[in-house]
């Protein structure tokens, strides 16, 4: 999960362009660092890295607003068996 994390952490700063240091509880849309337009993108990249799909029912703040929600969502994701 540290590889999802670190993952994250540098396209929130390449592909986003988030300039400001992130540690991984930074809100990302609640503080307005990425806007509603942006989830797809972040959405892409976790099914990528993960190789899991996310059912669009779980693309919520509570999953999605930090580094640190993404991957405890994405490890318990993998423990239901509800991915891919």
């Amino acid at each position: 999960m540290n590889d999802l994390r670190g993952t994250l952490r540098r396209a929130l700063a390449s592909r986003f362009g988030i300039k400001r240091a992130l540690d991984d509880d930074t809100e990302l849309f609640s503080s307005g660092l990425i806007d509603s337009l942006s989830v797809i993108d972040l959405v892409c990249l976790v099914e990528t890295e993960t190789g899991q799909s996310i059912p669009p029912a779980e693309i919520t703040l509570e999953n999605f607003d930090s580094v640190n929600r993404i991957a405890q969502f994405v490890e318990a994701l993998a423990s239901v068996g509800t991915g891919k």
